[in-house]
């Protein structure tokens, strides 16, 4: 990372006039001992403002996927699969960004470990797949995301449930064994994934004009389903996470039962989840970023 190259140069170099200073020179020459502090400086802030320089940097030289989580979306993900051999490369680097951008943190009886890279890297691709055809493709009010073992009870439900998203910490949060499921699964079980990140979207971007939801949007996921599936009572169920999960998954059933959402999903994602392997429709919107 750009940033640790910075602290090892700044620091560096620090440390070798303090070694001259020190060891080498008289002390009549002591004065050159401020020399550092400019490098001094340079090492704090490389410190204090790494998160900015490393996406500074990644943005003009985005890093790309290891092979094997390339392999699991190939495998599994079927938006990347139906990409353009160039819009796969743009996929691939944006959620390398995004998994270098967002924190993860596994929770284990009460204590944070760490999140294996292939579940980073489901939960990474869901979100770059809503913003693809945006610049913000990160969702930067959202920076943290827990991940525990199954279904778990929170202070604002009280149960057991496998998701939810928590405007005031700027989170979210989801069960592993749930996610990677709807993951590994797609035609099975729902994709709390896309439900939670739908309304993170939606936070995020609360100025667009997002459609109203009927009955319709239960036609490929059943009330009763995903009620069972997330834990949630349905009065709790933002219908956004839904209708989003349908647009993406069911795009031609979706355009045939509400022509006038998938319309109003087009201009807010910027993408035709039809037009499989180039979906941004304005590209002008994406231009100049990875």
């Amino acid at each position: 990372m750009l940033s640790k190259k910075l602290m090892s140069i700044f620091g560096g170099i620090a440390s070798l006039i303090l070694f001259v200073t020190a060891v080498i020179l008289d002390r009549e020459y002591s004065w050159v001992s401020l020399l550092m502090i400019p490098f001094v400086v340079g090492l704090l802030m490389s410190y204090v403002f790494a998160p900015q320089i490393d996406w500074w940097s990644f943005k003009r030289n985005p890093p790309d996927l290891p092979g094997f989580l390339g392999n699991l979306l190939l495998t599994h993900f079927p938006f990347y699969q139906n990409l353009s051999a160039l819009n796969k490369t743009r996929f691939r680097q944006r959620v390398a960004m995004y998994l270098e951008a967002r924190g993860f943190f596994a929770q284990r009886g009460g204590e944070e470990g760490e999140v294996p890279l292939d579940m980073k890297t489901m939960i990474a691709a869901n979100v770059v797949m809503l913003t693809f055809g945006r610049e913000d493709f990160i969702l930067k009010k959202f920076e943290r995301i827990f991940i525990y073992l199954q279904a778990f009870p929170t202070p604002n439900h009280q149960y057991l449930h496998a998701s939810e998203i928590n405007e005031e910490d700027e989170c979210l949060i989801f069960s592993a064994e749930h996610l990677t499921l709807s993951f590994r699964q797609p035609g099975k079980y729902y994709n709390i994934i896309i439900h939670e990140y739908a309304q993170a979207f939606q936070l995020t971007y609360p100025n667009f004009d997002y459609p109203s939801f009927d009955d319709s949007i239960w036609s490929i996921w059943k009330k009763e389903q995903v009620v069972k599936y997330m834990g949630m009572p349905e009065e709790k169920i933002d219908p956004i996470g839904v209708s989003v999960n349908f647009f993406f998954t069911n795009p031609e059933n979706f355009r045939e039962l509400m022509p006038k959402s998938f319309d109003n999903y087009q201009t807010i994602f910027n993408l035709n989840p039809l037009q499989k392997n180039d979906p941004v429709i304005d590209k002008s919107v994406v231009e100049g970023v990875p």
